[in-house]
């Protein structure tokens, strides 16, 4: 497995998104993969989560950053990489006493603006949204071909809902993610985000249709009866004939261990002891089910 580009998206917040970005990229690189983690999302919680406060604060004040990268993009054009963008080794987390290879391009708050004001702009050249996301498509399509040849794995933290941007992202994923806590209010609108994505095609054309069914991650599960029923009813609609997501096997508990690491932002770790023994077992689990994916679409 090599330069595959993982998407981590749902129309809802607060389901976990920022765990698992968080904690699939920091267990690819503990199984020795060298991980990219691109923030698209203004809140940048992904963001301080690996770099931590003071990093992050130094890469927002030097504007080493997405909406750095789309400024310059919009002054100098198709010259612009995202590799003058990129901190490599970012991460303070260890494994088998070796720093994980974790690199990130990080978001913040300013990407929000930026976006709009892009979307202004290229509406005032008369395009529409089709035409947009295409523009971005090729954009991004481009900046990743040139980031796969260094890292194994690149991760993107989408913002929560359909922005632009999460929506080029997850047409050029080779793998999307969709964090859902299993209840009613979770997963309403699950099945409407995979018709609106994966059925819809862009402008009609095919080769910008995302590459496979999403993949739906259970997160924040606990053991009562409504959490167990939904994943039950998940799981079953993900084993129809023609299924608009699959799901993994592995599901993520709701532990106080999860915040833990989360908020673990300035101090050094081992990943088993920043994530407990038992998450890192769950997202080991999860990255294994994730390269069986990649070999059996290869």
């Amino acid at each position: 497995m090599s330069g595959k580009v993982i998407a981590v998206a749902n129309m809802k917040g607060g389901v976990g998104k920022t765990a698992t970005v968080v904690g699939i990229a920091e267990a690819f690189a503990a199984g020795g993969k060298s991980v990219l983690v691109i923030d698209l999302d203004a809140q940048a919680n992904a963001s301080i989560c690996i770099a931590g406060d003071a990093t992050l604060s130094d890469l927002m004040r030097r504007h080493c950053t997405i909406d750095g990268f789309i400024g310059e993009f919009t002054r100098k054009g198709w010259s612009t990489s995202f590799d003058s963008f990129i901190r490599s080794d970012v991460s303070n987390v260890t494994h088998q006493d070796r720093p994980l290879k974790l690199a990130l391009l990080a978001s913040s708050p300013a990407l929000r603006d930026l976006e709009r004001d892009l979307i202004y702009t290229l509406t005032a050249k008369k395009k529409n949204l089709g035409e947009i996301v295409e523009a971005l498509w090729d954009l991004m399509q481009e900046q990743f071909q040139l980031s796969k040849r260094g890292f194994d794995v690149i991760i993107i933290d989408c913002a929560p809902g359909i922005s632009v941007l999460t929506e080029v992202s997850i047409r050029l994923a080779d793998l999307v993610v969709i964090p859902t806590i299993p209840d009613f209010l979770s997963t309403f609108g699950l099945d409407a985000f995979c018709a609106n994505m994966w059925e819809r095609k862009l402008n009609g054309e095919k080769a910008n249709a995302p590459r496979g069914l999403p993949y739906v991650l259970a997160t924040r599960c606990r053991p009562i009866n409504v959490h167990k029923a939904t994943i039950a009813a998940l799981r079953l609609e993900a084993s129809a004939s023609k299924p608009s997501f699959k799901m993994f096997k592995a599901v993520v508990p709701e532990a106080a261990a999860v915040a833990a690491a989360l908020g673990n932002l300035d101090a050094h770790a081992q990943f088993s002891e920043k994530w407990t023994p038992r998450i890192a077992e769950v997202l080991e689990e999860i990255v294994g089910e994730i390269q069986e994916t990649f070999n059996a679409r290869a």
